[in-house]
């Protein structure tokens, strides 16, 4: 199985995976997800494919195809949308403003910040939201399968609704998207802000307010410890893979290996971030009033953060393939081999 994937991954890569600039979690993070998922597709079930294919594909007046995206394409739009040029080195296209206009809450569909205290996502607790990853991403699937979807404000194309899922189960598989450290007003003790006497916890705002310490040289790896896992982490694990910049022999690799919904991820990826800021040397301290943290990394931590990244995207990939068979059900495919 795995050289027929390997194979196959030879012949369709160039046209699944163009290189682009390593960004963030999106670049390459949420473009390896959905490459991962397109080859799943494309060797195991037709039929899930040519459906996302007839959302994602671009044609004229006529119903001709004159632009195939695939969903390793797709998958950073949600990023691109926010108008923050870091993330695509490109302006928003027509598209993706059309989609912010009506949706101006984009921007939390991203995340949900539930307290590290928690073993499970629980819904309206702290930290949630009803348009938090979890519940967009359920959003998300009932529309595609043509159920009656959320009551609260969301307006998405069908095609629209397919890149979100694409961009979201990425998300869901990033540790500090989906779990974030509170602390209480020492600024120093972690605390469970769902437990009525640390109601006045304060957040970290999913690791983004945890700045890194200066070193010597005073070089950080990245602006926060949030932004630490979203782009660093998928850098140091392309480079011990020898993948460096190498989206397309990265995405081959993590092909080659798998794992199965939003609450369950949530439950199984809760551990993961607990230990990313557990491990984590996070120094508070409160001044004028005001709380600051500062972190810095061993290179334990390091190792086992490119490893849980890499892990954590395979996983992804496999997963938003095997959402879309499941939306997208077709009798042959049921008895299809599974993917690899």
């Amino acid at each position: 199985m795995r050289k027929t994937v390997l194979a196959m991954l030879s012949v369709a890569g160039a046209t699944i995976l163009a290189p682009l600039p390593a960004l963030a979690w999106d670049y390459p993070g949420h473009r390896i997800v959905g490459a991962i998922a397109d080859l799943v597709l494309q060797q195991h079930y037709p039929h899930t494919r040519k459906k996302v294919s007839a959302l994602l594909d671009i044609k004229d007046t006529g119903g001709t195809v004159i632009d195939k995206r695939s969903l390793s394409e797709v998958a950073v739009f949600p990023d691109c949308a926010k108008d923050e040029e870091e993330y695509c080195r490109r302006r928003p296209s027509a598209e993706e403003i059309a989609y912010v206009l009506r949706n101006l809450g984009h921007k939390s569909y991203h995340y949900t910040n539930s307290p590290l205290g928690e073993n499970l996502y629980k819904p309206r607790g702290v930290g949630t939201a009803d348009n938090d990853v979890v519940q967009m991403m359920k959003h998300a699937i009932r529309q595609l399968q043509k159920e009656r979807v959320s009551k609260f404000e969301v307006n998405l194309t069908n095609t629209e609704a397919l890149w979100l899922l694409a961009h979201l189960v990425g998300d869901l598989h990033q540790p500090l998207h989906i779990s974030q450290i509170y602390y209480d007003k020492t600024c120093q003790n972690s605390v469970n802000p769902n437990e009525p006497a640390n109601r006045d916890a304060l957040t970290t705002l999913g690791g983004n307010l945890i700045k890194f310490a200066p070193t010597a040289p005073a070089v950080s790896p990245a602006p926060s410890l949030h932004i630490y896992w979203d782009a660093t982490t998928i850098a140091r694990a392309m480079h011990a893979a020898g993948r460096a910049g190498d989206e397309e022999g990265f995405a081959r690799m993590l092909a080659a290996a798998p794992h199965t919904w939003a609450e369950q991820w949530v439950a199984e990826a809760i551990p993961i971030a607990r230990k990313a800021y557990a491990d984590a040397n996070i120094v508070g301290k409160l001044d004028s009033g005001r709380c600051s943290w500062t972190v810095t990394l061993d290179e334990n931590y390091e190792n086992w953060a490119q490893k849980a990244a890499s892990e954590q995207l395979a996983k992804a990939g496999f997963r938003l393939a095997a959402l879309l068979v499941a939306i997208f059900p077709n009798k042959e495919e049921a008895t299809s081999p599974p993917p690899p």
